[in-house]
């Protein structure tokens, strides 16, 4: 047996081991329920009298006391409900209690007395009655839980859900589909695409202790946007607490290839501590708009503006860290008015290691050799470190009348600092090459929403909300810097001083983007009486205005042919070309601007909504049925070059029928039904004619204004299974018909992206969900939590197009996650073992319309990925809190399979693209909590 074994087995074995009885006990158990309606009373508080032992209903009624053998008194209350004492309940070894116990209102006299209460939704109760009572098949996550692990922020939170994986650890995957398929609302508002290139908003930049709850519905329904195929993701930030408090949170994490190993990164810049470093590295006040439209004596000049830092320094990775501070605070006013308020602030600074990063990228492969003919062959160094601030501002007030008024707010700054060294081959250029890059990237976003529910006419079934938001994202990339070298002999390299300005081989970019989110919500229930049954009524109207302005900048270096010979020159250091002696006209470089009308893009989406919903129970039947309207405009201004603009405008209106049915076959048993159409839009970035280079990854993604809109059709099947409290079982099959859809391909010779639109494409799959108690075979306190989803996905071609056999671009085959949790009772203990693996997706298509499809598709490749979590809490206050990310430490890994002929017999070659390793990250953490 392998070290490695052996620590797995150990952790399985401790968490076993330690959930033994200690001791024989027997329980008291049953239900509490309204005597009148016979309802269940949810959250009814059942102690047992003279003793601090305790517990309360769940979302049926149910409740369980686990006591020792003996004589008791129970004492049960609830509110507005008159509290009753059972005397003389016997309890024997072995044998329940069984109590169905029957509560009254209390009496009404007291006119005077008001109460004012509001469910809760940030407890793992709250959350599996969220999800047993939806219209829709929605799975979540509450705050209590991520209380219990040692994640940093959403994009860490999410994994936990059933059926969801996280790419590139920011980017959220429902049921093996794309992120692009997703839509992500905070707080009853549109969050803007944290990313230049990609549809998809970055979970990181939300941190984990700011978060009530997060929801994914995976129906659709008309209140909620149609563009949703793969998950509607409602995410939901503290509000009003239930008892002030103060909480300070630090944690510290070691990841065994970065942690205490030298890497090399460009020096601190003051700003960077707060995540501002693009100030820093601005271009200097009055710096010229463009190089070309001055004189050459201007242009010198202007260049020796600019900074002459090029190299990238040694320094000794630290630990990660993290410390957060929240407080909460609530005032009791006047006349059952309740005001709250809820801060947050956390403050991270972390580090990441690539070390030997395999990059290869295939022109073909040469059959007759029986070998690949290479576009490059890289090997990397990445190093990057990043500062992140999190803030959190809530206020909330709510009255006697059923008015709840809510202003909320969340900004968060985030700076990265990345250096990328490569060297290897590259075929176009017939050499050996060095390039080196440093990028530093700030990210801002903030989402502010004003909202309010109201009791029209102080009716509790005729109820209207509203909302109003903003939403802003900005991106800046200053002073890029790329740099080359080229072997001459072996070993021996000199600077690329090109004679055609480059922005690849030297130059430095910057880059802008700034988006806007505007939106307004307004909603409308209403209760009726229809054949005799008590339906719903729901009716709302949606509007948003999204605006991004794109700027891109490349100031490059030329050779000037001074007087120095190659030899001389490359005799200097590397930074010395930038200062006055050797940087201007007839020198050693010289400056030139690359910068032209097609480097900017502006872009517009306006989107209104309006929609009808009915809610109908008939019987065991419960019928949502709903038609949402849409109309969209994209506009967006670009050009391919100056004398060839881009205009799109593109109008549209849609129409989304949605209907979501459920069955109660019994008690703890149900199945839904559901139908929606939904729709996928083209992302800003993903129309522009821009052409960016990716220089760490060595590639390029050019926009398509072609594009088409992507119609969806999809129909759901779930059957639901309670059988006790807190334990589910849930079987569906999905069905999903693309038109239209958008995917990624490789153009060209592999190295250039674009996007495209596919004939069609099918995705069947199955999910199966299971949350297990493991108390019938003796382990009481331990709990298995099982989802895994099994898809089946085709795409469709063109009549005229190569026929191929393949899954949508981004879809898994599969996706797995396994939780095995131990929590006993009264010791502040709990532990969690976690499993998660996604099968190989297609990370870049090839061409769809190629006759021969010399490229094949780039598939990113399973891993194997297992965390651990230890939580103890000391006293009251005090939480400690240990864990180990990705245990298995298992490449990512990304791979093409060339299919050909020879002699006869099918030949099949698989080559790697990437492989890199990031190692285990091994956490500590404390919580303290002043109440």
């Amino acid at each position: 047996m392998t070290k490695g074994q052996f620590f797995y087995l150990s952790i399985i074995l401790f968490l076993i081991t330690i959930s033994v009885p200690m001791q024989a006990q027997s329980v008291i158990k049953g239900t509490v329920t309204d005597r009148k309606y016979n309802e269940p009373l949810t959250g009814a508080a059942i102690l047992v009298e003279g003793t601090t032992t305790g517990t309360t209903a769940d979302i049926d009624g149910n409740f369980e006391i686990k006591i020792a053998p003996g004589k008791y008194t129970l004492i049960v209350s609830y509110v507005s409900y008159t509290t009753r004492k059972i005397t003389d309940i016997i309890v024997t070894r072995n044998q329940p209690a069984i109590l169905n116990i029957e509560m009254e209102e209390a009496s009404m006299e007291l006119e005077s007395v008001q109460v004012v209460a509001r469910m809760k939704t940030d407890t793992d109760l709250s959350m599996l009655r969220s999800v047993r009572t939806s219209l829709q098949v929605v799975s979540g996550i509450s705050s209590q839980q991520i209380g219990r692990t040692l994640d940093r922020d959403a994009s860490e939170v999410v994994k936990r859900i059933p059926g969801v994986t996280i790419q590139d650890n920011r980017f959220i995957i429902v049921r093996g589909l794309n992120q692009r398929y997703n839509n992500v609302w905070l707080n009853n508002a549109a969050t803007p695409s944290s990313e230049t290139d990609v549809k998809a908003f970055s979970f990181d930049a939300i941190p984990s202790n700011m978060i009530d709850n997060l929801l994914i519905y995976k129906t659709g329904s008309a209140e909620h946007a149609a563009e949703a195929t793969g998950g509607f993701i409602k995410i939901t930030t503290k509000n009003i607490p239930d008892d002030d408090f103060m909480q300070v949170e630090y944690g510290v994490a070691y990841n065994d290839v970065t942690t205490f190993k030298e890497m090399l990164l460009p020096d601190l810049m003051p700003m960077d501590l707060f995540g501002l470093g693009s100030v820093n590295r601005a271009l200097p006040a009055g710096f010229p708009a463009n190089l070309n439209e001055i004189s050459i004596t201007q242009r010198d000049a202007a260049a020796l503006q600019l900074p002459s830092q090029w190299i990238a320094q040694p320094l000794i990775a630290l630990p990660n860290q993290k410390l957060s501070f929240s407080m909460g605070k609530k005032w009791n006013l006047d006349f059952g008015a309740r005001l709250g308020t809820m801060t947050s602030v956390s403050y991270s600074n972390s580090y990441s290691t690539r070390n030997n990063m395999l990059n290869y990228m295939y022109e073909r492969y040469d059959e007759a050799n029986d070998t690949p003919i290479y576009l490059y062959r890289y090997t990397s160094d990445i190093y990057s470190r990043d500062f992140k601030i999190g803030i959190l501002h809530n206020w909330s007030y709510q009255n006697s009348e059923g008015t709840r008024l809510e202003f909320k707010n969340l900004l968060n700054q985030i700076g990265i600092d990345k250096t990328a060294n490569t060297e290897g081959w590259n075929n176009y250029r017939m050499s050996n090459f060095q390039y080196f890059s440093n990028q530093y990237s700030s990210r801002t976003t903030y989402s502010g929403q004003l909202s309010g529910n109201h009791r029209v006419r102080n009716m509790d079934d005729n109820l209207l909300d509203w909302n109003i938001g903003l939403a802003y994202a900005n991106r800046m990339e200053p002073n890029r810097q790329n740099r080359s070298n080229k072997e001459v002999s072996p070993g021996i390299y000199q600077y690329v001083l090109p004679d055609v300005p480059s922005i690849n081989e030297l130059g430095r970019l910057y880059m802008t983007n700034h988006e806007y989110v505007v939106t307004a919500v307004l909603n409308r229930e209403r209760k009726i009486n229809l054949i005799n049954q008590q339906s719903t009524i729901k009716a709302g109207l949606y509007n948003e205005f999204k605006t991004r302005n794109f700027r891109e900048r490349s100031i490059t270096y030329r050779n000037a042919y001074g007087n120095l010979s190659t030899a001389e020159i490359n005799q200097l250091p590397f930074e010395s070309l930038f200062t006055e002696p050797y940087l201007g006209t007839g020198k050693v470089i010289s400056a030139d601007e690359q910068t032209n009308i097609a480097n900017a893009y502006t872009a517009q989406n306006w989107l209104s909504a309006c929609y009808a919903a009915l809610v109908l129970p008939l019987g065991n039947f419960n019928i949502n049925a709903g038609l949402r309207a849409e109309f969209n405009r994209l506009m967006l201004q670009g050009y391919y070059h100056a004398s060839a603009p881009v205009r799109v405008d593109n109008p549209e209106i849609d129409f989304f029928p949605s209907l979501n049915t459920s069955y109660n076959i019994n008690e703890k048993s149900l199945l839904r039904i559901a139908y929606s159409r939904s729709i996928n839009r083209p992302e800003f970035r993903e129309i522009a004619p821009l052409t960016y280079y990716d220089f760490t990854e060595k590639n390029s993604i050019v926009g398509n204004p072609d594009l088409k809109v992507a119609s969806i059709q999809n129909i759901d099947f779930r059957f639901e299974h309670y059988p006790t409290p807190g334990e589910t079982f849930t079987l569906a099959a999905f069905y999903k018909h693309f038109r239209n859809p958008i995917e990624m391909v490789s153009i060209g010779q592999g190295s250039l992206f674009s996007f495209n639109n596919a004939k069609g494409a099918t995705n069947i799959g199955l999910e199966l969900e299971i949350k297990k108690s493991l108390a019938f075979i003796g382990l009481k306190n331990l709990n298995v939590n099982l989802n895994a989803s099994l898809i089946s996905s085709m795409v469709e071609f063109e009549d005229q197009e190569t026929e191929r056999n393949r899954a949508l671009q981004g879809q898994s085959p599969y996706v797995v996650n396994i939780g095995l949790y131990y929590q006993p009772e009264n010791n502040g203990l709990s532990a969690s073992l976690m499993y998660n693996v996604t099968g190989k997706r297609i990370l870049v298509a090839a061409q769809l319309n190629q006759a021969i499809v010399e490229v094949p598709d780039i598939y990113e490749m399973p891993r194997h990925v297992i965390d651990f979590t230890f939580n103890k809490k000391l006293g009251k206050q005090i939480e400690l809190k240990f864990g180990i990310k990705d245990l298995l430490s298992q490449d990512h890994l990304t791979q093409q399979t060339y299919e050909y002929q020879q002699n006869g017999t099918n030949q099949r070659v698989t080559l790697t693209n990437k492989r890199y390793n990031t190692g285990r990250t091994w956490s500590l953490g404390v919580n303290w909590t002043l109440k």
